[in-house]
């Protein structure tokens, strides 16, 4: 059984059963298109081959990211191919990000850090800050990532709405890489509510965190309409994709002060242009796209690619597969894509 890996390098994937014949490339898709050929059974890629005419035996494609936007429209959908993708495989990283993200603007500690840096005692009485308990998080996208932020949310109090697409459902069996984490069974929130509703529950929201994956149905979702529902002292964090969020729209709603401050760790374009109005806004907080990066990522992406191995042998469903209708859309402009999801 062929493979080909466009993810990493030979060391870092190692121990394949005696029958697996593995072939390693870069990851850009002008060393992907020139590693495939018509025996490659199976391929583990982040971006996507664009000669396709090299993909006859291809029948099962596993991502390395969780999004996977980058199917959308592609040829290979009508082709008899399993897809899966990596969800929830950074979900502990991802969720620990957002923890210290609404850490760091409730409790102020960049304050506390710009104090130090002028030798100044502050006031301790008036740098007091109120308990995160009783906050209430709305949680756009219930997978991996929204389960394990709302199991982490829980422990300080929070009180936790979810919001899903209109089939949501309570219980979850994607990818987990560690036992006893997230909400398998849905349980957490008070409310699961479809993206429609959106605009009746954000008004509540003192914490917004936006960990969908990007499709038609969540393409610009935080847009102008829905911005003006927030509470001016809500926080936006962003974990998913860029375009999830209107850009312009976010800016414009800022300088108007109705929402407090967005942490953005995802962009229509990545890199971030660096004539971008978000860099040097006083109420944006800018991280590299870096919220799921994980030292030991191809460790655990080897993992999952081993457990799907035993079920792709035997016929069964794969954790994480994707529906291939679900990416053929009408229309959808991706050239902005950012350049490494994970």
């Amino acid at each position: 059984m062929n493979v080909l890996i466009a993810a990493g390098t030979a060391s870092e994937w190692q121990d394949f059963p005696a029958d697996i014949t593995a072939s390693f490339c870069e990851g850009d898709v002008a060393s992907l298109n020139a590693s495939l050929n018509n025996s490659i059974e199976i391929l583990v890629t982040d971006a996507m081959p664009t000669k396709v005419d090299s993909c006859d035996g291809l029948r099962w494609v596993q991502l390395v990211s969780s999004g996977a936007e980058q199917l959308i429209n592609h040829p290979l959908l009508y082709r008899p191919v399993l897809f899966s993708n990596a969800a929830g495989i950074c979900a502990v990283h991802i969720a620990e990000f957002v923890v210290a993200q609404v850490l760091r603007h409730f409790k102020k500690l960049d304050q506390i850090r710009d104090l130090q840096k002028v030798n100044e005692w502050g006031d301790r009485m008036a740098m007091a800050r109120p308990s995160l308990r009783g906050l209430q998080a709305v949680i756009v996208g219930y997978g991996g990532v929204g389960r394990e932020v709302a199991r982490l949310f829980s422990a300080f109090g929070m009180k936790i709405t979810a919001i899903g697409p209109n089939d949501i459902q309570r219980s979850y069996n994607g990818y987990l890489p560690y036992r006893f984490i997230g909400d398998p069974d849905g349980v957490i929130p008070e409310e699961l509510v479809p993206y429609s509703k959106l605009s009746d529950v954000i008004p509540t929201a003192d914490i917004i965190v936006l960990c969908v994956s990007l499709n038609i149905s969540t393409y610009h979702l935080i847009n102008a309409e829905n911005l003006k529902f927030l509470k001016r002292t809500a926080l936006l964090i962003n974990v998913s994709r860029g375009s999830v969020v209107d850009t312009p729209a976010l800016l414009s709603s800022l300088d108007r002060g109705e929402l407090a401050h967005a942490c953005l760790d995802v962009f229509d374009q990545e890199p971030l242009p660096s004539n971008s109005l978000l860099w040097n806004h006083p109420k944006v907080s800018i991280s590299p796209h870096m919220a799921g990066v994980m030292p030991d990522h191809f460790f655990k992406l080897k993992n999952l690619f081993l457990e799907n191995l035993e079920k792709y042998r035997e016929g069964l469903a794969l954790i994480n597969q994707l529906e291939p209708g679900r990416f053929i859309e009408p229309y959808y402009d991706l050239t902005q894509r950012a350049s490494n999801p994970s």
